[in-house]
């Protein structure tokens, strides 16, 4: 990474508590801070380590620091605390749940659906399994302005896992049943299927954030209400991202796999060929997260909302994960 902050004129700018490390106007900025997101070294991070973090911020905002603190000993502490809290709550997201541990989560999941025979209840099992690991992970990542009663957030999950597995596996057989098998089909078709049964999941999640609105502040950082508008469009944006991500997620290990075929490196069968297939999807993940998640800055601005919202500034909100 600090190679690239070098070619792109990156350096650790003066520490700010208001103002993020990298440029957000930029697709490059928006991309750096994902990949930092996503470093599962915050993972090692213990509640101790969280706690020091946030208080050595908080001495920051009361200009209680010692002298001898570094700027990038304070954006490290910002790291920590952004990998482990959630923005809206300040509370920690648990470990499992973070977008830091989606790539090391998500890497036992290819490998099961990998490995599985695709019998009639491995390719729903392992639907499911995935899918309710994207219910945990759009719950504890959404923005955190409407509460979720147990009742709510059980029939959410059923319907959200239930429904994902069966789009995903019915779009998958209705597509690859009446086409020709082309190599498009073959990797549109599961893209296609995943992508609606995510984006399905996300919505049965956040539908509320559409109606009741979500929490939106001004420049200064003050809740100035709640916006119907501001929910609707953090919520087309993150459907937007998942459902990209999905077709340069089915593509890219597709295209990688053909090109070392083609060079004679890609093995034929075995372990060899299950490491390769690992490998090439946690390598997928790791790239294809940050460049989907980078189109669009996690806290968005909007210089109007609803009529009886009022700032000078303009507005920010959460769009979520």
């Amino acid at each position: 990474m600090g190679v690239l902050d070098t070619i792109f004129g990156d350096t650790v700018p003066p520490f700010s508590l208001t103002k993020p490390k990298y440029d957000q106007s930029s697709f490059y900025g928006r991309w750096r801070r994902v990949m930092d997101m996503i470093n599962p070294m915050s993972l090692l991070a213990t509640e101790k380590q969280v706690q020091e973090a946030h208080q050595l911020l908080e001495k920051y905002r009361e200009g209680k620091l010692p002298s001898n603190i570094s700027d990038q000993a304070l954006w490290n502490a910002k790291w920590i605390v952004d990998s482990t809290v959630h923005p809206d709550t300040g509370n920690l997201v648990p470990a499992f749940f973070r977008l830091s541990a989606f790539v090391p989560v998500n890497i036992p999941i290819m490998i099961g659906m990998l490995l599985s025979p695709k019998t009639a209840f491995s390719i729903p099992f392992w639907q499911a399994v995935n899918q309710t690991y994207n219910v945990g992970f759009n719950y504890f990542n959404r923005n955190e302005s409407n509460a979720f009663s147990n009742k709510q957030l059980a029939v959410s999950y059923l319907f959200a896992t239930s429904s994902s597995v069966i789009i995903a596996v019915a779009l998958d057989k209705l597509i690859m049943r009446y086409s020709k098998g082309g190599f498009m089909i073959r990797t549109l078709g599961p893209a296609t299927a995943l992508a609606f049964a995510g984006c399905a999941n996300l919505w049965v999640i956040r539908y509320r954030e559409t109606i009741d609105g979500v929490d939106v502040y001004n420049g200064e950082g003050q809740n100035v209400g709640k916006s119907v508008l501001a929910g609707r469009d953090g919520l087309y944006k993150t459907t937007f991202i998942r459902f990209v991500m999905q077709y340069t997620g089915c593509f890219f290990p597709v295209c990688l796999a053909m090109a070392m075929r083609r060079f004679g490196v890609y093995p034929s069968g075995g372990a060899g060929k299950i490491f390769s297939d690992v490998t090439i999807s946690g390598l997928n993940l790791s790239l294809n997260i940050p460049f989907c998640f980078a189109f669009f800055p996690q806290m968005v601005y909007a210089t109007k909302l609803e009529s009886d919202l009022q700032s000078s500034s303009g507005f920010y909100y959460n769009r979520g994960l």
